[in-house]
């Protein structure tokens, strides 16, 4: 990429998508495994919104990240590839003769 492209805009969405696919996911998987090894120390946690919420739709939450991580991945080539194309499609385009210029 060179500096005067510009960036595209979806790379950034897609990974603030994956970081929270990432985040979302690891506090699904050891939220619960802290919950139990505090229980079994004989001091349960507190009860919390947020964890009940995620036992209950941390699935679907994940079901809801992928989604995004898999358009924004698709948008993001998608405009790379219609970049690609009109890049090429200028160099390929033959400029005007001196003739063609001064006829009206």
């Amino acid at each position: 990429m060179t500096p005067s492209e510009p960036r595209n805009p979806l790379y950034l969405l897609l990974l603030l998508a994956s970081l929270l696919f990432v985040v979302t996911a690891l506090a699904y998987a050891v939220v619960p495994v802290l919950e139990q090894k505090a229980t079994d120390a004989g001091q349960p946690p507190p009860p919390s919104e947020f964890r009940a919420a995620l036992r209950k739709d941390g699935w679907r939450w994940l079901l809801y990240e992928v989604g995004a991580v898999i358009v924004l991945s698709v948008a993001s080539m998608a405009v790379d590839r219609l970049r690609t194309l009109q890049k090429q499609r200028a160099e390929v385009t033959i400029p005007p003769t001196k003739e063609e210029k001064l006829s009206p």
